[in-house]
C-alpha cells in the first residue's frame, strides 16, 4: 500500500501557473485542458523533486485527474479582473468554458525549475487537442491506479515516463 501524500495549497504559485497557461498555451484555453496541464505540472514536478507546484489534490474523474481547487482559483482571478471566462453552449454536447488572460502572471513567486517546467509543458502540449491529452492522462500510472472519484496519489508520479522534462 502506498502512503498518500498531502501538501499545502500555494495559491500564489497556483494563480501564476493558471495565468501563464491561459496566456501562453492557446487562445481561449478550455477548462478540461487547463486541468490536464496543471496535472502534468504538479505530477512531473513531484516526480522530479518530490514537491508539487500548486499543492493541489487531484481527483480521479471520467476525463482524467482533476485538481480540486481550480474553480476557486479561477473565480478569484475573474473577480480580480485578471481573466475573462467565456462559455460556448454550442461546443459539443455540454458546451465549453474557456479563459482569456487580462493580465500577466506574477512569475516572481515561481522558482527557476517551476518557470521552466510550466513553459515546457505549455510548449509540449500546445498543439494537442483536449481529447488527446485526456487519453494520455488515462495511460499514466497516477490515474490508472486510482479509483473513480478517489484522490490520485502523487507517489505514482514516479511511473510517469511519457513527459521527460529537460529541467530535471
Amino acid at each position: 500500500m502506498i502512503k498518500m501524500n498531502t501538501m499545502k495549497l500555494d495559491k500564489g504559485k497556483y494563480e501564476a501557473a493558471v495565468l501563464y497557461f491561459i496566456k501562453n498555451c492557446n487562445s481561449h484555453l478550455g477548462k478540461v485542458k487547463l486541468n490536464k496541464l496543471l496535472y502534468y505540472l504538479d505530477f512531473v514536478s513531484y516526480r522530479d523533486r518530490k514537491k508539487s507546484v500548486t499543492g493541489d489534490t487531484y481527483i480521479h474523474d471520467d476525463y482524467g485527474p482533476v485538481p480540486s481547487n481550480t474553480e476557486e482559483i479561477l473565480a478569484r482571478l475573474k473577480e480580480e479582473g485578471k481573466i475573462r471566462i467565456d462559455f460556448d453552449p454550442t461546443y459539443k454536447a455540454n458546451g465549453k468554458y474557456s479563459f482569456v488572460a487580462l493580465s500577466d502572471p506574477n512569475e516572481n513567486v515561481l522558482d527557476v525549475y517551476e518557470k521552466k517546467i510550466i513553459d515546457e509543458i505549455c510548449s509540449f502540449f500546445s498543439t494537442w487537442s483536449t481529447d488527446e491529452i485526456i487519453t494520455q492522462t488515462h495511460l499514466e500510472a497516477p490515474w490508472f491506479y486510482s479509483k473513480p472519484y478517489d484522490i490520485v496519489d502523487y507517489n505514482y508520479s514516479t511511473d510517469i515516463d511519457f513527459f521527460q522534462s529537460a529541467t530535471a
